[in-house]
């Protein structure tokens, strides 16, 4: 089996597309298709292509016929999720309110369920109740007469470097 095959079989075997093989490698989507259809034999991103495709380049290059021998693990997920939202959170009591109230949507589960279960709403419950105490403030504000306070930012602002 030619370098070209072994390539593609492992892709799809994963189900990656040949641009996002490409991309994750750091190499042009056209490169990885001339390694594909034989118009090249070899490239420098060999072991880095064996990463990505959870096996060795010694598989792709035709020195085993095992694809998972001595393959490296696959890299675990990230444990890291950015969220984009105001910085100014709801008060204690708020927060105390709203956990009560997903607590008791989710009165049946307990442990480990319980727990995604909340870690998934928890941005959504959030940007409500900072939605509703937003609007809440300023219905008060504008019944003591005093000015509107001004709109939460929709994204941060830019701070440009000086040069002299």
């Amino acid at each position: 089996m030619t370098l070209g095959r072994r390539i593609e079989e492992r892709r799809l075997a994963i189900g990656i597309s040949q641009a996002e093989l490409a991309r994750r490698v750091g190499i042009r989507q056209s490169t990885m298709n001339s390694l594909i259809n034989g118009d090249s034999r070899s490239s420098r991103s060999i072991v880095q292509i064996a990463r990505e495709l959870e096996t060795t380049a010694a598989y792709l290059i035709g020195d085993t016929d095992d694809p998972s021998a001595g393959a490296p693990q696959p890299q675990p997920a990230p444990r890291t999720q950015f969220v984009m939202m105001p910085v100014g959170m709801p008060s204690v009591e708020a927060l105390a309110d709203m956990f009560e109230g997903q607590l008791r949507v989710f009165a049946t589960l307990t442990g480990a369920e319980l727990a995604l279960a909340l870690a998934k709403r928890l941005p959504k419950a959030l940007a409500r109740l900072q939605a509703a105490e937003l609007y809440n403030d300023l219905d008060q504000t504008l019944d003591d007469g005093e000015a509107a306070p001004p709109a939460p930012l929709d994204r941060p602002v830019a701070r440009r470097s000086q040069r002299r």
